[in-house]
Parts: C-alpha cells; sequence; structure tokens
C-alpha cells in the first residue's frame, strides 16, 4: 500500500475562470475517472474528518483513505480488483482501518465523475477538474507538490490571470458532493 502526504492548493472557478486559465495550457488532455466515496453506516470517517473513495480510471480501481494527522493529510492508496464492498475486505485495507478505528458497516454515499487535465512540471502536478454529481458541475484547479518548493506563489501567479488570490483550500469534492443533497 502506497502512503503519502498530500499538499496541495485548490480553488473553485466559474467556468469562464477555468477555460481563461485552461487556454495556457493548450496541449491538456482530459481524461475521465469516477470516485465511489464510502463510510460507515454511522459516518465514522466523516467525523473524523476523512475520506474514503475508489476510483475507477480506465479499467482500474484504486482505493484511497485521507486521514488528517499532526504532519498533514496522510493519503493511502492500493489497487483493488473493483469498486464495490468486496474490495474493503482485503486484508491490508482492513488492518488500515483498524488502524484508524473506522469500524462498523460500510456503506456507498456517493459517486462523483472529474473530467481532468493534468499538467506536469518539475515540482507539482497543475490539475484542470470539471466534476459532475448530483445533477451539478463545477470547475476547479489543483496545484498539488511532488516536492517541497515554494508552491503558494507559482500558483498565486497562475491565478492572476483570472483576478483571483488564493487565501484557502475549497471544500473537498466529497463534501461539496455530499452537500448537494
Amino acid at each position: 500500500m502506497n502512503k503519502n502526504i498530500e499538499k496541495e492548493y485548490k480553488v473553485l472557478l466559474t467556468k469562464e475562470q477555468f477555460e481563461k486559465l485552461l487556454s495556457n495550457y493548450p496541449n491538456a488532455v482530459f481524461k475521465t475517472q469516477c470516485n465511489t466515496y464510502y463510510d460507515t453506516d454511522t459516518h465514522c470517517i466523516q467525523k473524523k474528518k476523512g475520506a474514503m473513495r475508489i476510483r475507477q480510471f480506465n479499467d482500474k480501481f484504486i482505493f484511497t483513505l485521507k486521514m488528517h494527522s499532526n504532519d498533514g493529510l496522510l493519503e493511502f492508496e492500493k489497487e483493488v480488483n473493483e469498486n464495490s464492498l468486496n474490495s474493503f475486505q482485503d486484508v491490508e485495507i482492513q488492518n488500515l482501518l483498524d488502524k484508524f478505528h473506522i469500524n462498523g458497516n460500510l456503506i456507498e454515499l456517493t459517486t462523483l465523475c472529474t473530467q481532468r487535465a493534468t499538467i506536469e512540471t518539475e515540482f507539482a502536478e497543475i490539475c484542470f477538474d470539471i466534476s459532475s454529481y448530483n445533477g451539478c458541475t463545477d470547475y476547479e484547479i489543483e496545484y498539488e507538490y511532488k516536492k517541497e518548493h515554494d508552491g503558494l506563489s507559482i500558483f498565486q501567479d497562475i491565478l492572476k490571470d483570472v483576478h483571483i488570490t488564493y487565501t484557502s483550500n475549497c471544500k473537498s469534492k466529497i463534501q461539496r458532493a455530499l452537500e448537494s443533497f
């Protein structure tokens, strides 16, 4: 199982702002990924301000658990065979859930599909996301660190074209999807 500390900046944009920023990257190619979010029936993960999903990308399924820690947002990932509750029977996944005291019946919360274009730089990935969930569509740009550097200045510089100043991260995709009901 892969483990890393996620460090990213992200903001929601209007469609017009999104298209303007995207025009700076004419070779951007969008790919579809669908996230199905899970929790216990008592919302144990949500109460811990975490998130658990299985992402389908092409013919792959990736389990992800994100949990807050003193070091930042811990992200655990593992490839699984399918997007279903059966995937959580995996021994490594069970051990991880036990480690974070995630007990109870697991349920599917919602599904969110994203068209994502990823621009690779030396220090980060810049992701342009168009997400659809529960009849809603939103536009987001993420700046995700690959290695330590002054990413905030770079992100602020990217956002200047649409007259936005980054102040804090927007709500997560799962939060937006759950609040849309």
